[in-house]
């Protein structure tokens, strides 16, 4: 339900062509100036959190991790990843002054070929998800003893459990002795339990018979000296079971027709600005070093920005609180939690922006409320109002005006430099508004990030390096 009626999209978009001296819509269309003015929406909500909800999902009797993303589990959810590359490939276009229609049936120009386009959206995405950790996903894999190694979707590996076949029949079966108190976590028959990354000098200096220890339960991972995404275990596996991961994987979501972007949908504008820099500095025709530049310290800009970005801020089971920690967090202080008797959760665990576990598993379908940073709502047809307060309703504007610009180049589009600075400046004292809503308003957003906090991707040195 619409909360805002400041203007509708014809009128802004008009307010939006009079400012470029284009008030018949020529030079821009009314179906670009729409994409600026979605993506100015977007990244105002990207920088400013400035849309948050309540959302409804049930729980599943021994389900343990669910998506915030996924709107097959979470039907409700105000967080799915809908946009497409040919929906950014279009914005990309009018930015290049090429036709604008997407990924097909365009067949490249005298600039650029559609492997360009396609090559770089993929390889940017990539790396936006290996720097930020944004979008995790849970697989599976057979434990068994010796290396192993991944499908080469996945990038990175954050955590891995071992969950032996015990466990996951439950103990001694299904009913009260089988999860219960009397089950096979009472008696510490097989648990699941967490794998610490770890690397050969320390297993050889502890233990340096290690490699010669028999089968039982690995309770490190070693990746060190192994090719690229391999991993071993300390000691073989004792029996039958799988490894449950959290990995980063490639950006295309499966099984999606157009191919949806595996990023939450107001941070693709960074993807764009990545993609956007690669174009711009081929040894082509197209070469402009100028925007070349300014795209890529956008990119830059919105990869630290997204390492700030919140996405679940609380979660209530039938109405009461849960507390909100990292996955990491509970497998420091509570490492057995995964295999705790099914009952009803008290712990909502994060990882990424996307990924939940509730500790301990549920047992029974349980009706479960999330708080989101949830996607920017934009309008659709013309009569739609801009959601946005009055007092933000004019920087939207100016920097659609920027983005509009952008292909213009040269030294009308450095003109617009100040209209983005005040953008950015609306955004920073909106931030500083939210910031005194609430005397812990900064630790409610920080939660999404806990997890790489507490389980950092790389070193600090190396974080700054790719972001700067």
């Amino acid at each position: 339900m619409p909360v805002y009626s400041t203007a509708t999209q014809s009128v802004a978009l008009q307010e939006l062509a009079n400012r470029l001296y284009d008030s018949s819509m020529t030079f821009w269309t009314s179906a670009e100036l729409a994409l600026y003015l979605n993506e100015a929406l977007q990244t105002w909500n990207a920088l400013t959190a400035y849309w948050r909800g309540d959302f409804l999902f049930n729980s599943e009797p021994g389900v343990t991790w669910y998506d915030l993303t996924d709107p097959v589990a979470m039907p409700n959810t105000l967080r799915q990843m809908t946009s497409t590359y040919s929906a950014m490939f279009t914005a990309i276009q009018y930015h290049l002054l090429e036709p604008p229609v997407g990924s097909n049936p365009w067949t490249g120009s005298l600039q650029f070929t559609t492997d360009d386009f396609v090559n770089a959206g993929f390889r940017r995405t990539d790396e936006l998800l290996s720097v930020t950790g944004c979008t995790q996903s849970r697989i599976t894999v057979p434990a068994v003893a010796g290396p192993i190694t991944l499908p080469d979707l996945v990038s990175d590996i954050r955590r891995i459990a071992y969950l032996p076949a015990a466990f996951q029949a439950g103990g001694y079966g299904v009913g009260a002795y089988g999860a219960g108190p009397y089950g096979y976590s009472a008696y510490n028959l097989s648990p699941a339990s967490v794998l610490w990354p770890e690397d050969t000098w320390a297993e050889q200096a502890f233990n340096n018979r290690y490699t010669l220890a028999p089968a039982g339960t690995p309770l490190a991972y070693l990746q060190s000296t192994q090719q690229p995404i391999t991993f071993q275990t300390d000691v073989p596996p004792g029996g039958a079971g799988i490894y449950e991961l959290l990995v980063m994987q490639t950006g295309i979501l499966p099984n999606t027709s157009p191919r949806v972007i595996g990023i939450p949908n107001d941070w693709v504008h960074v993807l764009k600005w990545g993609v956007l820099a690669d174009l711009l500095s081929r040894e082509s025709l197209a070469k402009d070093i100028p925007r070349a530049a300014y795209c890529e310290q956008r990119y830059r800009l919105g990869l630290a920005a997204m390492l700030q970005a919140p996405a679940l801020l609380a979660m209530r089971i039938g109405n009461v609180p849960l507390q909100i920690d990292s996955v990491r967090s509970a497998d420091l202080y509570n490492t057995s939690w995964q295999a705790q008797p099914q009952q009803k959760p008290q712990t909502a665990l994060h990882a990424g922006l996307n990924l939940v576990a509730l500790s301990p598993t549920p047992g029974l379908v349980h009706s479960m409320t999330a708080t989101v940073v949830e996607n920017a709502p934009l309008p659709v047809n013309p009569g739609d109002p801009v959601q946005v307060a009055r007092e933000d309703y004019d920087v939207i504007l100016d920097y659609a005006q920027h983005l509009a610009a952008f292909k213009q180049g040269g030294d009308e589009f450095a003109r617009t430099m100040p209209l983005m600075q005040r953008f950015l400046k609306q955004a920073a004292l909106y931030n500083g508004k939210l910031a005194e809503l609430g005397e812990y308003t900064s630790m409610l957003l920080d939660q999404s990030q806990r997890e790489r906090d507490m389980n950092p991707l790389a070193t600090p040195s190396a974080e700054q390096e790719v972001t700067s």
